[in-house]
């Protein structure tokens, strides 16, 4: 029985960007569907505004005989009493990596993987495709304008766009026809050994691509060489970038654009169409998201960047387009063990930008002896070697009061991080 088959299903952790996207492709396929979470969020108060069955907090009666899949979020630990019920019942559980995979095998799969800018190139390729009236149904990590603020769209043709998530390896449960690489950096160093492991997963992904299917990466990405080997699909390496200008600045906006247009010529869209696609990008939820929220004439804006290279590449793109301004960066870095070992990249991330305040870490998935071994004044006096204006900001709620009292000097306050920072506007 396919996934499609089922009539019942529950998802346990429904808060996630990711799983609430398959909750809402099924319900919207005529599906029943309940879910839970640990809190209720704007994302969980919107599903059930639509249809869908959210209950706050985990309790095994959640769960009954009716139900025919469980869907959990990779985070959920194995003692969750949803789960435990499930598996008591005899109910089929599915983490959501293999969910997805299971949905993957209904369709013509576009998989989107790489270190950054998955969510912009899926992004761009699932317009791509709309725009050539390939009507694709769209699995993606953040909320699209174009997709009426949705983390998903569901279309009638034969074509999945997926953002295909390399952590724990989730993503080895696809078998995409097409798969882009955007880019390779040592990351997820919580779980993978170093940078060799880290390509080995990604290796191992380019290997389930049939002899009749794509590869697309950049040919000037320096990491790919090692991934690439022994695979029987075709390798399409695309050395001049997209002409036509997406609207959201930076360079490598453009490889985005690049690797999202390689997909619409693969599938025989029209350079027009794909022109025309990348033209109206005008950027995503928390990806170079400018805020409507203003302070007087100090503009907000707001993004997911949490590796050094994206916040780097991030905040230079920025100042491109905002040469003149005077920049406020307020930081959460995402994990003590990423801020640990790429604490020297993190040092050479801010050059971009008159001055940063690092509020707190967000702590996740670390044990508390690494939590103990890295604290925001290494990573403050570490900036501070290449960027003199950087302060530890003592919490969300001390940073938040320093913006209220300091506004009036700066014309842009950028916040990144994919934490909880975003909880700063509420204290605004």
């Amino acid at each position: 029985m396919s996934l499609l088959d089922k009539k019942y299903f529950h998802f346990i952790g429904i808060g996630g960007i990711g799983v609430s996207s398959l909750a809402q492709i099924l319900h919207a396929k005529g599906k029943t569907v309940s879910g839970s979470d640990n809190y209720t969020s704007e994302l969980t108060k919107s599903l059930n505004k639509n249809g869908i069955k959210v209950f706050e907090g985990h309790d095994e009666k959640n769960v009954n005989k009716k139900i025919e899949l469980v869907v959990y979020s990779p985070a959920v630990p194995s003692n969750n009493p949803e789960l435990k019920k499930a598996k008591e019942l005899g109910i089929e559980c599915l983490s959501y990596p293999e969910a997805l995979g299971e949905l993957s095998k209904e369709y013509f799969t576009i998989a989107i993987a790489g270190t950054h800018g998955k969510s912009t190139t899926t992004a761009m390729t699932s317009l791509i495709l709309t725009e050539g009236k390939l009507d694709p149904t769209v699995v993606i990590g953040t909320k699209l304008r174009e997709f009426k603020n949705k983390n998903f769209r569901v279309g009638k043709s034969k074509y999945l766009v997926i953002e295909a998530c390399e952590y724990r390896r989730s993503f080895l449960h696809f078998k995409p026809n097409i798969l882009v690489i955007t880019n390779i950096e040592a990351e997820h160093l919580d779980y993978y050994k170093d940078l060799e492991d880290y390509q080995k997963a990604f290796h191992d992904i380019a290997k389930k691509v049939s002899k009749d299917g794509y590869i697309v990466v950049n040919n000037e990405e320096k990491n790919l060489s090692p991934i690439l080997k022994n695979c029987s699909a075709q390798i399409i390496k695309w050395k001049e970038k997209v002409k036509a200008k997406p609207g959201i600045p930076g360079e490598f906006n453009l490889v985005n654009a690049t690797n999202a247009a390689m997909v619409g010529k693969l599938l025989g869209i029209s350079e027009k169409n794909i022109n025309s696609a990348i033209k109206k990008y005008k950027g995503s939820w928390r990806r170079m998201d400018y805020k409507k929220k203003k302070l007087c004439k100090t503009q907000f804006i707001d993004d997911y960047g949490h590796h050094p290279t994206e916040v780097r590449v991030t905040l230079a793109a920025i100042r491109e387009k905002h040469p003149e301004a005077k920049i406020l960066c307020v930081f959460q870095p995402h994990q003590h063990s990423r801020t640990k070992m790429l604490l020297k990249e993190f040092g050479h991330a801010f050059n971009a930008v008159d001055q940063v305040i690092i509020p707190n870490i967000y702590q996740v998935r670390d044990s508390e002896e690494v939590v103990k071994s890295i604290c925001v004044d290494d990573l403050v006096n570490e900036i501070k070697t290449q960027q003199p204006h950087v302060k530890n900001g003592q919490s969300l709620e001390k940073t938040a009061t320093y913006i209220k009292e300091n506004y009036k000097k700066y014309d842009i306050i950028v916040t990144m991080g994919a934490g909880d920072i975003s909880k700063i506007y509420k204290l605004l």
